[in-house]
C-alpha cells in the first residue's frame, strides 16, 4: 500500500480507523511501514529524518522542541517548518499553547494536538490518570478539541479520556481523533511501540496491550550468547577466519 497523502488521511474518518505508534530505530520503523501502519511517531535531534527515511510507507510526525512550541507562535511555526523541511508530514506538539495551534494551522501546517492526560502537566494533575471523568474537566477537553478543529487542526490525541467523551468529541469534530487509552470510537488508535512489542520494563498503562513478550526473548538471546563465550562454544569454526596452514607455517618461520 502506498503511503496515504494528508488529503487521503482526514478522508478517513468515519470509513476505516487509522493506525499510530511510534519508532526510534531503523528496524522498528522497516517493520511498522512493512505491516502498512499508518502513522509513526518520532522525535529528538536527527531521529525524525532518519525514521523518514526507513519507513516511506508511513506519513510521519514529529514534536516541536519545546524552547521553540513554548516561546511563541512564531518560533513554533519556524520549527515546525524546518522539520517539514527534513520530510516530516505531521507536526505533533504535547502541552503547547493552544493559540500556537493556531498559527500553525493558519499557514496550512498539518498538526496533530494533544488533550486529556498530559504528561508534561503530571505536577499540575498529580500524575497520570484519566482527565474528563467529572464534567467540568470533560467540558474542558470538549472545548480544546472544538477549539482546534475550528483552528485547522488535522487531529489530536486524546490520552485517557473516558470513552464516551470520546466518542461525543469524535462524533462533533472534522478533525481526527486518536486514542491513547480513550475507547474504540476515536478515529484511529496510537500505542507506543514498546508497549505492543512487551519491550516496556516500567508502568504498563491499562490500555496497552502486548502482542509479544521480546524483552523476555532479548534476555535470554544474551543469556545464551554469554554461556557461549563463557564456555568457549562461541565463537564455533564458521564464526572465524582460518587461514591455510601453509601460508601460517610460512608466517611463523618470519616472525
Amino acid at each position: 500500500m502506498p503511503k496515504m497523502r494528508i488529503s487521503d488521511l482526514i478522508a478517513q474518518k468515519g470509513k476505516r480507523k487509522i493506525v499510530l505508534s511510534c519508532a526510534f530505530d531503523r528496524y522498528i520503523a522497516q517493520a511498522a511501514s512493512d505491516a502498512q501502519v499508518d502513522i509513526l511517531l518520532t522525535w529528538g535531534a536527527q531521529q525524525p529524518a532518519n525514521i523518514a527515511m526507513e519507513a516511506p510507507n508511513c506519513l510521519i510526525g514529529s514534536g516541536i522542541d519545546k524552547k521553540d512550541a513554548y516561546s511563541s507562535p512564531e518560533k513554533a511555526v519556524d520549527a515546525a517548518l524546518r522539520l517539514m523541511d527534513l520530510g516530516i508530514d505531521i507536526i505533533y506538539a504535547s502541552g503547547m499553547p493552544i493559540l500556537h495551534w493556531e498559527a500553525l494551522a493558519s499557514r496550512k501546517i498539518p498538526c496533530v494536538a494533544h488533550v486529556g492526560y498530559l504528561p508534561v502537566l503530571d505536577t499540575w494533575i498529580g500524575g497520570p490518570r484519566a482527565v474528563g471523568k467529572t464534567v467540568d474537566e470533560a467540558l474542558e477537553v470538549y472545548k480544546q478539541v472544538k477549539m482546534l478543529d475550528d483552528f485547522g487542526c488535522i487531529g489530536v490525541e486524546m490520552e485517557l479520556v473516558p470513552a464516551q467523551v470520546a466518542k461525543k468529541i469524535t462524533n462533533d469534530v472534522k478533525l481526527l481523533t486518536f486514542s491513547m487509552g480513550s475507547g474504540l470510537d476515536c478515529d484511529g488508535q496510537f500505542l507506543f511501540d514498546c508497549d505492543l512489542l512487551g519491550t516496556n520494563t516500567g508502568h504498563i498503562p491499562r490500555h496497552a496491550k502486548k502482542y509479544a513478550n521480546l524483552y523476555d526473548e532479548y534476555v535470554c538471546v544474551f543469556k545464551k550468547y554469554r554461556d557461549d563465550v563463557l564456555t568457549g562454544t562461541y565463537p564455533e569454526k564458521d564464526n572465524m577466519i582460518i587461514m591455510p596452514d601453509e601460508v601460517y607455517d610460512e608466517f611463523l618461520s618470519l616472525v
